[in-house]
């Protein structure tokens, strides 16, 4: 049985499971030439560097274990009984997005929805034995008001539910019988949350709380939910046991905000700086925010096509070379919003992967990293991702670290209990 060892960020990677894209072949069907050759080109541009980091990451002794696709699968497969298209599911492209390894265990965050089908199949296949299995503990707002019956007095509101959520004989049987199934279908171990918002460094297993004092009242059920949750999580065997669970404040996948390449030193944005409670005299290294902006701006100088595409998208996402190809820009607008995230507000010199204590895979050459990598005696390994600004997501977001040398360490060893003072 292959096993699951990850305690950190940085010890000797071993074995990783690269994410993987549709092939040029899947949009062959789409009419539009203008849109077809835009999304072809993505995806043989992303191949190709996909198969770049494969091929480098086995040069350095890395096992690498790939989801597999439907060679057949096309686009036009993924249309209503009009032929219209509907919801197109996502690339099994960024495994790390619901499910995390916790020491010698695999946690699956998230039910196993059709984007995950090719990713947890893999997982599967390579240990389906060191599972966390974590009782569903509360199902969020939204799925709750969904499936409650309005017209009968059977169903407690729901800040009522919260409050008894775990208590049977609160509850009418079939409302409990239904309130099962949903949160076991649907829910998540946590709600509101999702698996890039942990990070485990050795005994510290960190929370992104996601809960905003300034709106607190305006989503009081939805952090009350969260703070259940993180509490009931933190009392599982297991958590319990190996970890302490700390609460950072960050309001988003913590890899896009902070990551601790080694001990003693971390990558950061440039506007998180709370971190001398949390990692005492650890050097931080603060970058920038608007990398992509900066990117855009420099590409088309010349023009202001970058800025009309960024104004027209919100700055959810950009395709150099697209910003002028509107019939590209409606169908991603249209049909494949859950395939671009918002990448305004991600760096992806933070996202990076660590191969070991010396080196570390980026997607850029940053001056400012580099010469911080110097410092802490590592050497960058750099990785093309061009179209990192359309995926929203950087070389961490793509993999998931199965197993690294080394053992569980306490970076921490005075720390008596948990900290929860990380944040803006």
């Amino acid at each position: 049985m292959n096993k699951y060892n990850v305690w950190n960020k940085w010890d000797k990677l071993k074995t990783v499971m690269l994410g993987a894209t549709y092939a040029p072949e899947f949009y062959r069907d789409i009419k539009n030439d203008r849109i077809r050759n835009a999304l072809q080109r993505i995806s043989r541009e992303t191949q190709e560097d996909l198969a770049y980091f494969e091929k480098v990451l086995v040069e350095n002794g890395v096992e690498v274990i790939r989801p597999e696709l439907d060679p057949a699968d096309s686009i036009m497969n993924y249309t209503d009984e009009d032929g219209n298209l509907t919801n197109i599911p996502p690339a099994p492209l960024q495994p790390r997005n619901e499910q995390l390894i916790l020491g010698n265990n695999i946690l699956y965050q998230g039910p196993d929805q059709q984007i995950n089908i090719a990713i947890r199949a893999k997982l599967y296949e390579y240990n389906n034995t060191n599972v966390i299995r974590v009782n569903k503990i509360i199902i969020t707002k939204a799925i709750y008001n969904a499936i409650r019956c309005y017209d009968t007095n059977d169903w407690p509101e729901y800040n009522a539910y919260m409050d008894n959520f775990d208590n049977e004989s609160y509850f009418l049987p079939h409302v409990w019988k239904e309130i099962t199934k949903h949160r076991d279908l649907y829910g998540s171990i946590l709600p509101h949350i999702t698996a890039p918002q942990f990070t485990l460094l050795g005994k510290d297993l960190y929370i992104d709380n996601r809960i905003d004092p300034e709106d607190y009242k305006d989503k009081w059920e939805e952090n009350k939910a969260l703070a259940i949750a993180i509490e009931e999580f933190a009392k599982h065997p297991y958590i319990a046991e190996h970890f302490r669970v700390d609460e950072v404040n960050i309001g988003g996948h913590n890899d896009a905000v902070f990551n601790a390449i080694k001990p003693g030193a971390i990558l950061s944005l440039n506007n998180a700086q709370r971190y001398a409670d949390t990692f005492p005299g650890w050097d931080v290294c603060y970058l920038l925010d608007q990398s992509w902006g900066i990117e855009g701006f420099l590409l088309n100088r010349n023009d202001d096509g970058f800025l009309r595409h960024k104004e027209r998208v919100k700055g959810k996402w950009w395709v150099p070379g697209e910003e002028d190809n509107d019939e590209f820009t409606d169908f991603v607008e249209s049909w494949l919003q859950d395939w671009v995230g918002f990448c305004e507000e991600t760096v992806f010199d933070v996202n990076c992967l660590v191969l070991d204590k010396e080196h570390v895979f980026v997607s850029q050459m940053n001056d400012q990293v580099n010469e911080f990598l110097a410092k802490h005696n590592m050497t960058p390994i750099h990785i093309p991702w061009r179209h990192r600004y359309f995926w929203d997501g950087g070389l961490h977001c793509i993999t998931l670290d199965l197993e690294r040398e080394g053992k569980q360490e306490d970076l921490f060893i005075n720390r008596t209990g948990p900290v929860t003072c990380m944040g803006y």
